[in-house]
């Protein structure tokens, strides 16, 4: 079986000898014969397909023109003329035709629609008025890539797509491309049948859409900016159409509510902001979520995109931010989008069964699924191990992590926050803690407007905090064991700063840490970290600083040292001068 993960309704029809709908990639080539013909059909899109041919109207061949009509074996003779009575006006008929009208009565009035769009609407008519029991089956040979049916009567056919399904076959590959074509058959004719499918794809931009890319780096607090492009899709044939781009977020990844903007052939479109629903009549689309799903859906698509230029670009962007989810190994914090639109004009189906959402897909709709597109955020940790000169663990001591590249850090250690009147630090609605007070036109990004205050206590656990200062700095303790780990980082310099030592030890030199990604950015177990050690275990860039116990020398540049050097300078000079006057003494005497 041929497989691809793309799916796409595209119908077609035609009522002229050789040439079936040029619009939608369908052309057909007929070598001049008398009596029976091959049909076959040469298909664009690899997934496995089962066509089968319906005669229409016989006839025998005379000077390459059909005479002697009659109905085809089966087929709804006055069904189709009531169809077409129906349809008159959509099918570009000037009259109607009389019930009992005779075969070449009706042949004539076919061969008069010209439109397209009456084409196909003609085909649909044809396919509810023929006999499956008369059905044609087209067998598809590897060798030639081809279906055909061969000793085929002269006369009108109508070949359709009956594949059964548009589910996913055996491979992830796999889905359905329905099309339906009423040709005339007057000699070997070969239909090539050409889908414009769908695509879609993502990329991380910066936040003016510039330097896409599939992976990217982060710290938590920061905001990312995706880009979702597909095309305008051919619509001719359909009576509803659904067109819905679905985006899925990872739980480290929030949705930044009302920062969708879409541009269909590069003109801004308006969004739907009244609300889903019936009363809702401004906008061509709108965007619901849940918190992890995204979805964009295009309202009334069939009339939306009529007048819209088929494969022109529709440009989707929108921001999210990295939280205190995030995950900090080489899984990554994936974003997958993928669109969902209708694959086969034969089949109408109907809007969800929600209230108010007409234009997502029921279950009676049949809808296929570009391949999903991924990017991915990634962010890492530092884990900081306190050690006394005997590589014990050793508690009691608090570091600062400084840094310009700082945003929010998720902190481990023997801290957590609690309400506290006298407290520094405010509760941000993101979670996290800060200590730069709420004003005037920040309180409301604070809970409870900044009116609550907290502190750090000495109970381990877990927290975010935001960084401040200049440059940025956040501070924690080291638990029990001696350990902090700080998460949520992105490429860039870090110190890592004691500012409280633990009674009866030295303080320890802040130690410098770097940390580089790798260009095009894949996990962070392929970033490089000076001074640090990358754990792949616990997905962790670990450094382990030593305190020492007991006295030391005031250090370099210390009032100590001057004094030695003083003191020995004194010393030195006056062994000199010592040595001079005693060689003096020793030269007078």
């Amino acid at each position: 079986m041929k497989n691809n993960k793309r799916a796409l309704a595209m119908m077609t029809a035609a009522f002229m000898a050789i040439t079936p709908l040029a619009a939608t990639g369908m052309t057909a080539f007929a070598e001049a014969k008398t009596g029976t013909s091959t049909l076959s059909i040469t298909d664009s899109d690899p997934a496995e397909h089962t066509y089968k041919a319906y005669q229409i109207i016989t006839g025998t061949q005379e000077a390459g023109k059909l005479k002697n009509l009659a109905w085809g074996p089966g087929f709804k003779s006055a069904d189709l003329i009531t169809a077409l009575n129906t349809n008159q006006t959509a099918l570009g008929l000037t009259s109607a035709i009389a019930p009992d009208a005779s075969v070449q009565t009706v042949a004539e009035a076919l061969s008069s629609i010209t439109d397209a769009d009456a084409k196909i609407k003609l085909a649909k008519i044809v396919q509810d008025c023929v006999d499956e029991d008369e059905a044609i089956a087209m067998n598809y040979s590897e060798s030639s890539g081809t279906y055909s049916a061969g000793e085929l009567a002269d006369g009108w056919y109508l070949v359709l797509d009956k594949t059964d399904s548009l589910v996913s076959g055996e491979t992830e590959e796999g889905v359905r491309v329905l099309s339906a074509n009423v040709l005339k058959l007057v000699g070997d004719t070969t239909i090539n049948a050409k889908h414009s499918l769908p695509t879609l794809t993502k990329k991380i931009t910066d936040a003016d859409g510039s330097n896409p890319v599939d992976a990217n780096t982060a710290a938590i607090g920061d905001v990312i900016y995706y880009e979702i492009k597909t095309t305008v899709p051919d619509v001719r044939g359909y009576d509803k159409y659904f067109y819905v781009v679905e985006d899925t977020l990872s739980s480290g990844l929030t949705y930044n509510e009302g920062t969708v903007g879409v541009t269909v052939s590069g003109t801004g479109v308006t969004e739907d902001t009244d609300g889903v629903g019936d009363a809702v009549t401004t906008g061509d689309f709108y965007v619901t979520h849940n918190g992890t799903e995204i979805k964009v859906v295009f309202k009334d698509a069939v009339n939306y995109f009529k007048n819209k230029t088929v494969g022109d670009p529709i440009v989707i962007t929108y921001s999210a931010t990295l939280n205190d989810n995030a995950v900090i190994t080489d899984a990554g914090n994936p974003n997958t989008a993928k669109l969902e639109y209708s694959r086969d004009p034969n089949a109408t189906g109907s809007g969800t069964n929600e209230p108010g959402k007409p234009d997502e897909p029921g279950s009676d709709s049949p809808t296929g699924e570009t391949p999903e597109s991924t990017v991915k955020t990634y962010t890492t940790a530092i884990k900081l191990h306190k050690v006394d000169q005997d590589t014990h663990d050793l508690a009691g001591a608090k570091f600062q992590l400084i840094s310009t590249d700082l945003n929010e850090v998720k902190v481990t250690s023997s801290e957590t926050f609690v309400e506290d009147a006298e407290g520094t630090y405010y509760k941000l609605k993101d979670g996290s803690y800060t200590k730069t007070a709420p004003t005037d036109s920040t309180k409301a990004q604070y809970e409870n407007d900044g009116a609550t205050t907290y502190s750090k206590t000495k109970t381990a656990g877990s927290y975010t905090e935001k960084a401040a200062g200049t440059p940025f700095c956040v501070e924690a303790e080291v638990d029990g064991n001696g350990y902090i780990t700080f998460a949520g980082l992105k490429p860039g310099k870090y110190t890592l700063h004691e500012s409280k030592v633990p009674d009866g030890y030295n303080a320890a030199k802040d130690v410098e840490i770097t940390i580089t990604a790798n260009d095009p950015v894949t996990g962070p177990s392929n970033w490089s970290y000076s001074n640090a050690a990358y754990n792949e275990t616990d997905a962790v860039a670990e450094v382990t600083i030593e305190n020492r116990q007991g006295a030391t020398l005031p250090s370099t540049g210390g009032i100590g040292t001057k004094l030695f050097y003083i003191f020995g300078g004194l010393l030195v000079a006056g062994s000199g001068v010592l040595l001079i006057t005693k060689k003096r003494m020793a030269k007078d005497n």
